[in-house]
């Protein structure tokens, strides 16, 4: 303890044989660059802009410590921890200047946001089918009867005339509408589907 003691001794008595004025003003000089470097590089530089200040505060906390010991050489410690302090003061007023340097963000105009907005929120447009004229669903649904009633002439089992018997109701149904929708004519495939599998079924 009585060596680390004797060190820091040493490192004072250098520092007060040293002249005060020239020490100070190398201390403010030093910070002074290198706030006038970081502020340009801020001004002009977006990468630099970009990147996180926290630095030049360690930087602040760096000078205020070579600041105070600057001044214990010549004056009191109340008097080096005053000075310390003001210059701290100084250097967080640096740091709130290129604290105000930020990122610029992408300028989107208010129209072309708006045409964006408007666009992604507008719903799907549905795809309009045509009906299918009463016309060939009145030749479909005769060809689709004939069936059906050819299949329950035959030998079937009890859930294949079950559904046969579905179909002919449904079938009915469609002939007396006349024009079917498109979802309707989608149906009318399925129901030729059944009979065609029926068909193959029963040897038809």
């Amino acid at each position: 303890m009585e060596s680390i003691t004797k060190f820091f001794d040493s490192v004072f008595a250098e520092f007060a044989k040293a002249d005060f004025a020239l020490l100070f003003l190398i201390d403010v000089c030093a910070f002074a660059f290198i706030f006038i470097v970081a502020l340009f590089s801020c001004a002009f530089s977006p990468k630099v802009r970009s990147v996180k200040k926290r630095a030049f505060l360690y930087l602040v906390d760096l000078f205020t410590a070579i600041t105070l010991t600057v001044f214990l050489c010549k004056y009191t410690l109340a008097q080096a921890v005053a000075a310390a302090a003001i210059f701290r003061c100084v250097g967080i007023v640096c740091y709130g200047v290129l604290l105000a340097f930020k990122p610029k963000e992408r300028f989107i105009p208010e129209a072309e946001g708006v045409g964006l907005k408007t666009i992604a929120s507008r719903p799907p447009i549905p795809e309009v089918q045509a009906p299918v004229s009463a016309v060939q669903s009145g030749v479909r649904l005769d060809h689709a009867t004939s069936i059906a009633d050819k299949l329950l002439l035959k030998n079937l089992g009890r859930g294949d005339r079950q559904e046969l018997e579905k179909i002919k109701t449904a079938l009915t149904v469609l002939k007396v509408k006349g024009t079917l929708t498109a979802q309707e004519g989608e149906n009318l495939n399925e129901t030729f589907n059944t009979l065609l599998k029926l068909m193959a079924k029963y040897d038809l």
